[in-house]
């Protein structure tokens, strides 16, 4: 079941038709580790002098994580850091100074049409692109991954997963020309023949999202954005199902976002690496809203302040959606490749965390749309009741929507636990 935006937001969405770059941060604070399943090894020491998009982490993998300095500078201190997702990892504190060699500098694009596939996926890893439609993940890792048995159809989704946030949809209105771009080089990176585009109906860009004519089948889908959840992987297989039978989808595909292409174009372009975001600021406990072009290492504390800081004290600092994001306590956490918004919630939009005993109410099985029963997969993995080899084998449908939650009068984790389950279950596999 799909429920309208405007049930599930306390907030009306907000479009933004232009953004302004962030102020720079005077020490920027760089995790080493900004993606899912790696690890990273530091390639500096404290008292380095760094130039804007020096390395400054990398993998032993072939197609790894590869970290870049955001800012030229000094490397004042090396050490551990709660990052945006809660994890402690270690950081390089890089204290601003010198000259920049990226920002502001005159820029010559490339002739990337004459590279092979496997040059462009190089770039692509060397300059440290991940891929965040999802959780982040080393792009080309990941495109190796599924090209390992067949040729994945690229699908790209032109508008945000979470519908509190409006970063992917408007890099996808106002950089147009960059985002047909990143599509046209992904898909040759890919050696796909096909793409599927998703297109919000509300969708209205700067200019004419042109793709090229050529031996790649372009199939353009317009999908309603008021409705939740439509964006994920399992939403878009089941909507090209009922829309489009002639184009099959599956999870052996290749899913992309606005943000991903857009820092597919800037690698192969303009051999930038990924030193910067479009990060969305919103919420009622902050006097302003709107676009920032970050660089990554800046903290959130900086980046309220450039919005006139808080109305009053914010009830809850979200991180990626209201709905599909987490909670973040600390204000100096920083921006990194994940992040595409942060929410200051007021604490009287906040709901009471505290949860009581299911009331067996069935609206968590009523509005999952993969057609699950959380609160029996919850009181298993809380509870240790016993359930059918069915129930089990629902986890896997799970598309972790968070519906389950938002309309649950007992503020149970059901989505947390069926994540949970689903991980101990594989560990044992």
């Amino acid at each position: 079941m799909k429920m309208k935006i405007s049930d599930l937001l306390p907030y009306k969405h907000v479009r933004y038709q232009e953004s302004t770059n962030a102020f720079l941060p005077q020490e920027a604070i760089i995790p080493l580790l900004q993606e899912k399943d790696t690890t990273t090894f530091c390639t500096v020491k404290e008292g380095d002098v760094v130039k804007e998009g020096q390395v400054l982490a990398t993998s032993k993998e072939l197609y790894g994580s590869v970290i870049h300095s955001s800012v030229p500078g000094i490397v004042s201190q090396i050490q551990y850091i709660t990052d945006p997702d809660g994890r402690r990892v270690h950081a390089v504190k890089v204290r601003l100074q010198g000259e920049f060699s990226l920002y502001g500098k005159p820029r010559k694009a490339a002739d990337w049409k004459s590279f092979p596939p496997s040059t462009l996926r190089r770039i692509i890893a060397d300059n440290g692109v991940v891929n965040t439609f999802g959780r982040a993940v080393s792009l080309v890792h990941q495109m190796d991954r599924l090209t390992e048995k067949n040729t994945p159809t690229l699908v790209v989704r032109l508008f945000d997963l979470d519908p509190s946030c409006f970063v992917d949809q408007f890099i996808s209105e106002q950089h147009t020309l960059e985002i047909a771009t990143g599509i046209e080089i992904l898909a040759a990176a890919l050696e796909t023949k096909r793409v599927v585009v998703l297109v919000p109906e509300n969708f209205t860009p700067k200019t004419e999202l042109l793709l090229p004519e050529g031996e790649v089948e372009y199939i353009k889908v317009e999908t309603d954005t008021s409705y939740y959840p439509v964006g994920g992987k399992r939403d878009i297989i089941s909507y090209m199902k009922k829309r489009r039978k002639d184009v099959r989808v599956s999870l052996k595909d290749l899913f992309i976002d606005s943000s991903t292409l857009y820092d597919v174009y800037e690698a192969v372009v303009y051999n930038q690496p990924v030193i910067d975001k479009f990060i969305q600021i919103a919420g009622h406990a902050v006097y302003g809203e709107g676009i920032l072009k970050v660089r990554l290492g800046t903290s959130i504390r900086s980046l309220i302040a450039e919005f006139g800081g808080f109305i009053k004290d914010g009830g809850k600092i979200i991180v990626n959606g209201i709905l599909m994001g987490h909670n973040v306590t600390d204000l100096d956490t920083p921006i990194t490749k994940e992040v595409k918004s942060v929410s200051i919630i007021p604490p009287k939009d906040v709901m009471n965390p505290a949860s009581s005993e299911c009331i067996r109410c069935g609206m968590c099985r009523t509005v999952c749309p993969m057609g699950m029963s959380p609160d029996i997969l919850y009181g298993h993995y809380a509870f240790n009741r016993e359930i059918s080899q069915n129930h089990l084998n629902t986890l896997r449908n799970c598309s972790d929507c968070v519906l389950c939650n938002a309309v649950c009068p007992a503020r149970l984790p059901l989505c947390q636990s069926i994540k949970l389950l689903r991980g101990a279950i594989n560990e044992k596999k």
